[in-house]
């Protein structure tokens, strides 16, 4: 008895390298802005009390974007400019390494938890704010970074 096997093979979902980076960048700003968007949501019953709120928290995005998310981003670029030389193009998914979507999921884990948390709306929403001004400014990083793999 003679059993055949399917030789078809599945496509790799591939892509540029270049547009490889700007989707990583578009999709850390976008989190960037829902997240920013939803902090921003929470100060809306206090009026003019959480000005200082958002703008610590703005700030203290920005410097978790330079001195944390700015050199996973660089990392992240060289390990793209140096994955499979050979090919022009590139696994969609991997825009990002293994680890790096395991902290995601990670991450998101702890955003759902603090959801279920009684934290007061200004503290929670400067969380969202500070983490939302850091993908957000990252992901700025990541697209004009797109042009040097």
């Amino acid at each position: 008895m003679h059993t055949k096997y399917c030789t078809m093979s599945i496509p790799e979902p591939a892509v540029k390298r270049t547009t490889l980076v700007f989707t990583a960048g578009l999709l850390w700003a976008v989190i960037g802005l829902f997240l920013f968007g939803r902090g921003i949501a929470n100060f809306l019953p206090f009026e003019n009390s959480g000005y200082i709120y958002i703008g610590g928290a703005i700030l203290l995005g920005i410097l978790k974007s330079q001195l944390i998310f700015s050199k996973i981003i660089d990392k992240n670029v060289q390990r793209i400019k140096e994955l499979a030389p050979q090919k022009d193009k590139i696994c969609i998914f991997a825009f990002q390494a293994l680890e790096s979507y395991l902290i995601a999921l990670v991450m998101i884990g702890l955003g759902l938890f603090l959801r279920t948390l009684d934290i007061p709306p200004m503290i929670y929403g400067g969380i969202l704010i500070l983490i939302g001004t850091a993908l957000l400014l990252s992901g700025l990083k990541y697209i004009k970074a797109k042009n040097a793999v």
